[in-house]
């Protein structure tokens, strides 16, 4: 059997399990068609490539077209959920709208067409206007009835070599496109190859007669309209070229050849081009209409589908339809039915993404990858998909990163890797890591572990700056070990796998009292991520040995992947978080569960020194200040020295010091033909000697620079020895200025403390008499709220930081507070709202001067007119390092 006989098979078969059939037969044809499909590979590591040095096309969007997409008028789904996927294809007639269109009508313009028709023209015309521009390719079979629901007895175009009534319709349905002002394309007839959509069968006389009816009738009422076919179910060469050499006889050829389900994107449209040019055609666009079958719908797949439409020269296609048929606005399940985003939608918005110039790749064990380079959005974008249900580890060779040098900042490029899910639904992608990479000889490897065989990975690169290995690494609670980013499981704790709502489809878990687990981690922030949920318990969580704080697990409504803790910010280092299972719950709980997903661990580089320079007049015993003992003179007005100071010895043993706070130290001093030699030592420690002489003049030179040391206070101690090089006229020492390396404070970082997190201490919250506490509220940071209805009643927050940010609820029944900072003059709060904000920011301190503050709330008594209580609930505090 050729592989042309082999498609045909399949196509028939796949015809036979179409969307529209019975859920057995569609069971019973995926089962039959399960070989013809690649078998899902086991772990197997490969690399690709992607060269940003070899730019190709500009990126066309070409997948990015959807079958029956929309709902009846159009309207859906929302802007703001078709517009980030940049649709280029929409393709639509109306089918399976109640009527039966036109043989409905009895074979007449009745309301059975015109609601088909109506429906196919609102929504062509929000989608070929501005915003999207795109085409819609007006399925002219559906408009007829032509949907597999169509009536025993029903009489096809042309039956008994009759063309009347199809040249009525089509002449009727011209007529009314014309009237609309709506610019379609004419897509004559759905998968004519014996189907149920059309069993005349395959390139018969009887489908020429129909195809060139249609073809002559339009190009007779609008000349310049766009004719689209055959639109097969498949790429079958033999098909495509017969129906190529029939219509070029006939004068019918289509000013787009189009068909459905091609098996590899790029090497279907190469050959079509091939039959192109032995028929003698001109080159036309190329397109398919539909594209996927149904267990080919997923995260990986899809990805790995668009990869190879975006290096085809197929200019659109359509996402195929197999559940919601044809109204439901759901761009063919790549939305919930609720119209909320699935894995599949996030990967159309990753491929929308891809702007500039596409650039070269190569794949690997069933791994495609397609990226584009953008400077005017100042990054390259990468998404990588997976035909075969691959694992293991992926290795992405970026290569010519020498041609994309606004990439490359103090040798470092920004790489942010994400995950995609195939989960449904899906809010956002995963973050994988986000870090600077070293680039070593224009090229950086990034690798990237398949969680699962359904999951598609983006890669985006801008442009880099900090140090490597900085940025955000996230790592699942899955990698176990001893060593750095591990997790480590003592007794009682068990693996749960295939988990679609956790973060690499593990739950690592244990309702064991005393279950510990312990995460090693190098940076300087820990977030953790665990389930809450009905039955989750309470743990403790802590750092290095440091106090436990409980955390309690409870929620109403099930998040398997929440931020339950997030540690201070620390110095950068080793650390271990301690997390124990109490054995507790809440007492809504029905459970003592605890569920681990993830930990994410901010790896924040050291900022670069700042240097400041003092001149040698500046004098004192202080900090940044110069001390010169007896037989040191100064002279002023000197041309090339720094501030126009000398300060100079000539006489042996004649000492001075410099006392600073800072990490290192440039002594400036000159050099000349008359200066001599000194020692120079730090806090006491063993003498250099420095040798000024020069045989030419250097005011200002470096004369000796200081190892790097601990950041603090330092003295540094210079001697005249009173010895000379024998090249020198004298025994003269005058120093200029000295240069001091200091490190730079860190930016600012945030540090989020819960409002249940008491004690006395730092970052703790402390409450005085007449406030409660309620637990397992889903809108609240941890999950609970600290309130109080008496007038009078107090709570403070210590704190160490230069700004404070007070979260609390505002509803409908909530009164006034006071806040005041540090005993200074309070600030009143109305926490009245018409609509509840559980979780806002109320007020905002100014900024403070870097220590430790005292926050301190009120309670008035007062309320808003408009309230009906007298109720304050403390959510949480953003304090500001």
């Amino acid at each position: 059997m050729t592989p042309h006989a082999r498609l045909h098979a399949r196509i028939r078969l796949t015809r036979l399990i179409r969307r529209w059939l019975a859920p057995v037969l569609a069971v019973a044809a995926v089962v039959a068609m399960t070989p013809l499909l690649a078998a899902p590979a086991g772990a197997a590591d490969g690399t690709v490539t992607v060269n940003l040095a070899q730019r190709g096309k500009v990126p066309t969007r070409a997948g990015a077209g959807f079958l029956y997409g929309l709902d009846q008028n159009g309207s859906a789904p929302a802007d703001d959920l078709l517009q980030p996927l940049r649709p280029t294809l929409f393709r639509g007639g109306g089918a399976r709208i109640a009527g039966h269109g036109w043989i409905g009508d009895g074979y007449a313009a009745g309301p059975g067409y015109q609601v088909r028709l109506t429906s196919a023209l609102d929504q062509a015309r929000r989608v070929t206007a501005a915003p999207y521009g795109a085409a819609y390719h007006l399925l002219v079979s559906d408009v007829w009835g032509a949907d597999t629901e169509q009536p025993a007895g029903t009489v096809y175009p042309c039956d008994n070599g009759d063309c009347a009534n199809w040249r009525t319709f089509v002449g009727r349905l011209v007529a009314d496109v014309r009237a609309s002002g709506v610019p379609v394309r004419y897509d004559i007839w759905n998968e004519p190859e014996g189907t149920s959509f059309w069993p005349r069968g395959v390139n018969s006389a009887q489908y020429f007669q129909m195809w060139d009816t249609a073809v002559n009738e339009i190009r007779r009422l609008d000349p310049s309209a766009v004719v689209v076919g055959p639109s097969f179910g498949g790429y079958n060469r033999t098909w495509i070229n017969d129906f190529l050499a029939r219509t070029k006889a006939d004068g019918t050829l289509p000013n787009v050849l189009n068909w459905h389900f091609s098996s590899d994107p790029v090497a279907d449209a190469t050959d079509a081009k091939g039959v192109l040019a032995a028929n003698g055609i001109p080159a036309m666009p190329l397109t398919m209409d539909e594209y996927l079958f149904s267990q080919q719908q997923n995260s990986g797949y899809l990805a790995w589908y668009l990869d190879r439409l975006a290096l085809s020269d197929i200019s659109a296609a359509a996402h195929a339809i197999w559940s919601d048929c044809c109204v439901a606005g759901t761009l063919d399940s790549v939305l919930t039915s609720g119209r909320q985003p699935t894995g599949q939608w996030w990967v159309y918005r990753a491929y929308a993404q891809m702007t500039g110039n596409l650039v070269a790749t190569t794949n690997a064990n069933g791994v495609a990858v397609a990226a584009a380079l953008d400077q005017g959005q100042g990054r390259a974008v990468a998404l990588l998909g997976n035909q075969s249900g691959q694992t293991g580890t992926t290795t992405v060779a970026v290569n010519g990163l020498s041609a994309a040098p606004w990439l490359v900042v103090n040798g470092t490029v920004r790489v942010k890797v994400e995950r995609i899910p195939n989960q449904s639904p899906l809010s956002a992608p995963l973050t994988v890591s986000e870090g600077n990479v070293a680039v070593t000889g224009g090229a950086i490897s990034v690798p990237v572990t398949h969680a699962s065989g359904t999951d598609a990975y983006t890669i985006t690169l801008t442009p880099g700056g900090g140090a490597p290995g900085t940025g955000t690494v996230t790592v699942d609670g899955d990698t176990t070990g001893t060593g750095d980013l591990q997790f480590q499981y003592g007794p009682n704790w068990g693996l749960t796998t295939g988990v679609p709502d956790m973060y690499a489809g593990t739950a690592n878990w244990s309702h064991t009292a005393g279950a510990t687990a312990t995460f090693r981690f190098t940076g300087t922030q820990v977030a953790l991520r665990a389930v809450r949920d009905v039955d989750q318990g309470r743990m403790t969580v802590s750092v290095d040995g440091g106090a436990a704080q409980t955390v309690d697990d409870y929620s109403a409504s099930r998040d398997a992947s929440a931020v339950v803790w997030t540690s201070p910010v620390m110095s950068s280092g080793a650390h271990t978080l301690t997390i124990v299972n109490t054995g507790q719950r809440n007492p809504q709980s029905g459970g003592v569960n605890i569920a681990l997903d993830r930990a994410d661990v901010s790896q924040q580089a050291a900022p670069p020194p700042t240097t400041v320079t003092v001149d040698g007049d500046t004098t004192g015993t202080g900090d940044l200040q110069f001390q010169y003992g007896p037989n040191w003179g100064l002279t002023t007005g000197v041309p090339d020295m720094y501030a126009g100071t000398a300060n100079w010895s000539h006489t042996a043993g004649a000492t001075a010091t410099f006392r600073f706070t800072g990490t290192q130290v440039a002594l400036r001093a000159v050099r000349d033909v008359d200066q001599g030699r000194m020692t120079v030592s730090v806090d006491g420690g063993a003498a250099q000697t420095v040798d000024d002489y020069s045989a030419s003049r250097d005011a200002s030179a470096v004369v000796w620079t200081s190892p790097v040391m601990s950041s603090g206070a330092h003295t540094l101690t210079i001697v005249n020895t009173g010895q000379r090089n024998p090249q020198s006229g004298g025994v003269n020492i005058a120093l200029d200025r000295a240069d001091v390396s200091q490190q730079a404070a860190p930016p600012p970082t945030t540090v989020t403390v819960d409002g249940d997190t008491t004690g006395t201490g730092d970052l703790q919250f402390q409450y005085g008499p007449n406030w409660g506490l309620t637990t397992g509220v889903p809108d609240m940071y941890a999950g609970t709220a600290n309130w109080s209805y008496t007038a009078g009643a107090t709570a403070t927050f210590r704190f160490t930081g230069t700004r404070v940010a007070l979260h609390a609820v505002r509803d409908v029944d909530q009164q006034i507070i006071a806040v005041s900072m540090d005993g200074g003059q309070e600030t009143t709060v109305d926490g009245y709202s018409p609509s509840r904000n559980a979780s806002g920011v109320v007020w905002t301190s100014p900024v403070l001067p870097t220590g430790a503050h005292t926050l301190r709330v009120r309670l008035t008594g007062n309320r808003n007119a408009a309230s009906s209580g007298y109720n304050a609930a403390l959510d949480s505090a953003d304090v500001t390092r």
